[in-house]
């Protein structure tokens, strides 16, 4: 390079403005920030309404909440701020989602390449973090400007900061808006990340409040140099060489660089038409997933003063009217009708304040700029019929610096308004965190942020997921349950008429755990499958109201329990009988106790059933009808005993492991018919509550309902139990349902499970979805909107009870690498085509088959 141009170059350098020159700040100290002007500025962090609790009564309530929180905390004189920060996520933010590495099973693999995929997105700024705080600056009365604190002055302040702080955290908190006092690093981030955006996605340097000391000494010189003419004032601040790490740059036409980022400025100059709660959505979409800053700031009055003062000024301008020799012109009359109006709404409670609102832009290229300018334009001028203007870049750089977190300054550009139409422009709904310990599974939301989810909440373990077909609903929970089992080393039971769960069972090393249940069907060890429906649990060795109600049903889908008084009281009869026959004599101490070990079966039922002699108090001997009908009974048991399609099945002791870690039974086998299908659901469920029961730790079930829920109550029953006592035994049961009827039969269960998951619908279905769901109208907004991109991501509506009752969360996008796509694809072509692979290269083991398959689309493409 020529010498000339290096020459030139330090040249415009020198000239240039520099940036810690023109920055406010002195220092930080216990989350307050002092400025050079003599202010104090502390913060408090807001956890926003979620978009599904949003309803219009919500929206008012948290505005008034607001309202009257600041108006009852903060002293007149305070100027309070409101932000909204979308960022890019950093590396550690993200790091929070990472699966545990543990022993690098395919399972393992396929979540961590669902975590790498999320990294990608990350790297390329798709991936975002968002922030609300609030920020409230006081005055510091009878200070000299730029001038460095001792310790002795500094602690009132600070006190009287944190007093200020805790009191409108404490008061948000008890209106129901969650906040927390900003500390020292919380502020320091949003400052830093301020005036460095190229660098926000990077780890922040820590602050370094040392640096910010007054030199005593230095002070004291400073003293006595005061009384020399042209001597300069102490002046210690190393704050601002701290955060400036960016250069401010003109040399764009339309724009000024922080940097490498481009910044553009979009303020609010004069309303035409009064707002309303929520009406600043529209910005906040405009900027959602972007780096972006949006801020909307307003002054604490002294009411009954300024009340005062307008008084005061109505007062002269009617004087003015009625004064002819002052010679007013007819223009003091609208002034007075508006004063008049204007003095009834403070009689309806209103205070009158100023209040001004900005969008800061930041952006990569001047295309980007410019798209995202026109669309936060074009939000700000639909506020309320409001005027907006775009900032030339020297007024821009003015308002950047102004409207900076924590620098203690007023905005330009403020306008008059009621405390209300200032709260009203204040962001209260955003995003949803998800579940706030314990999430397992990652998803993307709307405005690029990510949340995850775990069914371990405060009321209880339930998941009920609800789709139509070929919506995505087996793979959202193929990765559910996989999240869970990988965190807590949780065991697995899955009830499935399809096979929408083998390759996670493969990914397992389970493959010997996958039974299918049929007539006739075999073990994978080549054993006859046989399920006792007697058996109990060896936790609970004595026979429970529960378990009888399940035989019942049992009996009821084998079409031997019509449900009359007559087949119910024999059927009960020969229950108590079997158990009490095949039962053994235990001593406990002194008392003696039965107990049954699970010797009896089917066929041994059919002989009890067959000489019974009474049936409560009647006797089968003497009552000719009764005695018909219990050989009726015991006549109709005898097809399902012995070697008959389903004596096979039901008649002999189980063989299937009942306290195998994972366990996968098939119903493919039982769905020929409806009675088929009724007895292998029931089996099925009765089968998985024994292992829950008798395993310990955590256990993941998951049932995927085959349409016979209409038809058997008591199958209801069962899942009910599991909802209602598997947190106490560690039980996390999901719930998988597709027809509407089975989701009219399962509202009890619904309305007991913590956790709700909606995927796509079709319209004609989603009016009684959303009613047995208890859907709001923010909620059902969101489930009509639901939809994807076909392998690429599915949306899916997360609700999550919050303890109290009321449910929470937002819509969040399911992204899945190539590799968990394949793992958990139930579409049938492409279910067919992994289990070939398996087949042909890896002894049917269709979870190597999805690796293998992922890793050639990987180096083709």
């Amino acid at each position: 390079m020529p010498y000339r141009d290096i020459t030139n170059a330090r040249q415009v350098a020198q000239k240039m403005g520099n940036l810690p020159e023109n920055l406010n700040y002195q220092g930080i100290k216990e989350g307050v920030v002092f400025t050079l002007d003599n202010k104090m500025t502390f913060g408090l962090k807001i956890s926003l309404v979620s978009i599904a609790r949003a309803t219009p009564d919500v929206r008012e309530t948290s505005g008034d909440r607001v309202l009257s929180a600041v108006q009852g905390s903060l002293p007149p004189g305070a100027t309070v701020r409101f932000y909204v920060e979308n960022r890019p996520a950093t590396r550690s933010a993200l790091a929070e989602q990472r699966p545990e590495e543990k022993d690098g099973s395919p399972l393992e693999a396929m979540l961590t390449a669902n975590f790498e995929l999320l990294e990608n997105m990350r790297r390329h700024r798709y991936i975002s973090t968002s922030e609300a705080y609030l920020t409230v600056t006081l005055s510091i009365p009878g200070r000299p400007p730029r001038r460095p604190y001792t310790s002795a002055a500094l602690s009132p302040l600070v006190e009287r900061a944190k007093l200020l702080q805790q009191r409108l955290s404490r008061q948000l908190t008890m209106g129901g808006m969650q906040a927390q006092p900003m500390d020292t690093a919380g502020a320091w981030e949003h400052i830093y990340d301020y005036f460095n955006p190229s660098t926000v996605s990077a780890e922040k340097p820590e602050y370094q409040p040392q640096l910010d000391l007054p030199d005593l000494a230095g002070v004291r010189v400073m003293r006595w140099q005061k009384k020399k003419q042209g001597a300069k004032l102490p002046y210690v601040a190393s704050m601002n060489a701290q955060v400036a790490c960016s250069d401010i740059d003109l040399d764009h036409d339309d724009c000024f660089t922080v940097g490498s980022s481009r910044v553009g400025v979009v303020s609010f100059l004069k309303p035409k038409t009064g707002s309303r709660a929520g009406c600043t959505d529209v910005i906040l979409q405009a900027l959602g997933g972007t780096h972006s800053l949006f801020m909307v700031e307003y002054l604490v009055v002294d009411a009954p003063k300024v009340r005062s003062e307008i008084n005061e000024s109505l007062d002269k301008q009617e004087m003015a009217a009625n004064d002819p020799t002052l010679k007013a012109g007819r223009e003091v009359f609208t002034r007075i009708a508006e004063g008049t109006n204007l003095v009834q709404d403070l009689d309806a409670g209103e205070v009158m304040t100023e209040m001004s609102m900005h969008a800061i832009i930041f952006a990569r290229t001047q295309q980007e700029l410019d798209e995202r300018r026109e669309a936060t334009l074009a939000a700000f001028n639909s506020v309320g019929g409001s005027l907006s203007r775009v900032a030339g870049a020297g007024q821009a750089i003015e308002l950047y610096l102004e409207n900076a977190p924590f620098c203690g300054r007023r905005s330009s550009y403020q306008v008059p308004a009621f405390y209300r139409n200032a709260v009203n422009c204040m962001p209260l709904v955003g995003q949803w965190h998800g579940t706030p310990r314990g999430g397992v599974l990652p998803l993307r939301s709307r405005s690029s942020n990510v949340f995850s989810i775990g069914p371990k909440t405060a009321r209880n373990n339930g998941v009920v997921v609800c789709a139509s077909a070929r919506s995505g609903k087996s793979v959202l929970v193929n990765m559910l349950s996989a999240g869970l089992i990988h965190k807590y080393d949780a065991a697995l039971t899955v009830v499935d008429p399809k096979r929408d769960y083998v390759a996670l069972f493969m990914a397992l090393g389970a493959m010997r755990s996958v039974v299918h249940l049929a007539p006739g069907a075999r073990l994978p060890n080549g054993e006859r499958l046989c399920i006792n429906p007697f058996d109990l649990p060896e936790a609970s060795p004595r026979v429970s109201e529960e378990k009888i109600g399940f035989l019942l049903e049992l009996f009821a889908a084998l079409g031997i329990n019509d449900r009359s008084g007559t087949r119910m009281r024999i059927l009960k009869a020969a229950i108590d009988q079997f158990y009490y026959r095949f039962s053994e004599v235990e001593h406990v101490g002194s008392t003696e106790t039965l107990v049954y070990r699970n010797q009896g079966t089917l066929s041994d039922f059919a002989n009890v059933v067959q000489n019974l002699n009474t049936v409560g108090n009647d006797s089968v001997q003497t009552d000719h009808e009764l005695a018909r009908e219990v050989r009726n009974v015991g006549n109709e048991l005898l097809p399902y005993c012995g070697a008959t399609p389903l004596g096979s099945l039901l008649d002999g002791h189980t063989t299937i492991d009942v306290s195998s870690r994972y366990l996968y039974l098939g119903l493919g086998g039982m769905m020929a018919n409806p009675q088929l299908r009724a007895v292998g659901m029931l089996l099925g469920n009765e089968l998985t509550w024994n292992r829950s029961v008798q395993i310990p730790g955590m256990k993941v079930v998951v049932m995927e309902e085959a349409g016979v829920a209409r038809h058997l109550p008591g199958i209801v029953e069962l899942t009910d139990k599991l909802y209602k006592m598997g947190q106490g035994l560690g039980i996390i049961p999901i719930l998988v349902t597709q027809e509407v009827e089975d989701v009219r039969a399962y509202k009890g269960v619904i309305n007991n499970a913590s956790t709700r998951i909606l995927l796509a619908s079709a319209p004609s279905e989603r009016e009684e979805v959303a009613q047995v769901f208890g859907l709001n109208e923010a909620m059902r907004q969101l489930y009509a909107s639901l939809g994807g991109e076909a392998g690429r991501f599915r949306e899916v509506l997360i609700l999550q009870d919050r303890g109290d009752g009321d449910m929470d969360g937002d819509v969040g996008q399911l992204w899945l690498s190539r590799t968990a796509y394949w793992m958990a694809t139930s579409v049938d072509e492409e279910a067919r085509y992994r289990n070939s692979v398996a087949q042909e290269y890896f002894g049917g083991d269709e979870a190597m088959a999805a690796l293998h398959i992922a890793q050639e689309e990987a180096n083709a493409a």
